[in-house]
């Protein structure tokens, strides 16, 4: 019986050993692969003077960067891009002017980022990182002039927008409760239709857009048309929002909610 134990044991650390050895290969395999460096090269381009690309680092669907505003104004908008084949470029833009907060990169303030980049560009094994253009709170800015006017005519399509639906909110918040309730019930959303789906020439008017000319009609940028939309979206998002809180909470609570909302599109507007 004795025998028997014995020579069990021993087959069972002939089976053991090689297991542990397969165990040991693997998990270093693995540790060595996760582990393993991204080998791309990242080469940063700067068109700005008063800010920079820090601590740039390449992993694998994705790059982090730090954004150094090295200005004494607060930078509200940035762009990175990065040419993916000879007739692609990859654009990366962080907006802060539309942000409910007060979100921007102080003076002499850092901002990290992680930025998503796409297949195509992920497999390339040397990246040309550039920072094209940075707008600041007094709406100065620096870098690529075509990118500039790229955001300039996004803001003011997403600008617009807010501007015609205030005149709506505006008007809603100076209602009694009775008056509220059945004003939002019979023509609220008709009404915030309409105005948004009015002319642009009188508010393009009204923002002193350089390129208008009353002499020829306004053709909107692609940027502008966009920012239309985006705005648009960003309303009826708000204005979904106020329908389930009179639903949920009644009138009374939308009038606080339309009043709050009045304020942030009054402090947007106000931004550039």
């Amino acid at each position: 019986m004795r025998i028997s134990i014995d020579l069990l044991r021993k087959n069972f650390l002939f089976l053991l050993i090689p297991c542990l050895i397969g165990i040991t290969y693997l998990g270093s395999t693995v540790l060595s692969s996760s582990t393993k460096r991204d080998n791309t090269v990242v080469k940063i381009n700067n068109l700005t003077h008063s800010c920079a690309l820090l601590n740039v680092k390449k992993h694998k669907d994705h790059i982090q960067v730090s954004i150094q505003n090295n200005s004494d104004k607060a930078i509200t908008a940035f762009v990175i891009t990065s040419r993916m084949d000879p007739r692609t470029v990859f654009t990366f833009k962080e907006e802060f002017a539309f942000s409910e907060g007060d979100l921007v990169i102080a003076p002499g303030q850092s901002y990290d980022k992680l930025i998503t980049i796409p297949s195509s560009l992920n497999r390339q094994n040397e990246i040309d990182l550039i920072l094209s253009a940075v707008i600041f709170d007094d709406n100065n800015s620096e870098g690529d002039p075509n990118i500039i006017r790229d955001i300039e005519d996004n803001r003011s399509g997403q600008k617009i927008q807010l501007m015609k639906a205030f005149s709506v909110i505006e008007r809603l918040s100076r209602l009694s409760n009775i008056e509220m309730g059945i004003y939002w019930n019979k023509d609220a959303r008709n009404d915030l239709e309409a105005a948004l789906n009015a002319p642009d020439t009188e508010l393009l008017i009204k923002l002193n857009k350089k390129h208008l000319n009353n002499s020829e009609p306004y053709h909107e940028s692609e940027q502008f048309q966009l920012g239309v939309q985006a705005g648009k979206e960003s309303v009826f998002y708000k204005f979904q929002e106020l329908k389930d809180i009179q639903e949920k909470q009644g009138t009374s609570a939308l009038r606080e909610r339309v009043i709050g909302l009045r304020d942030l599109y009054t402090k947007m507007i106000a931004k550039f």
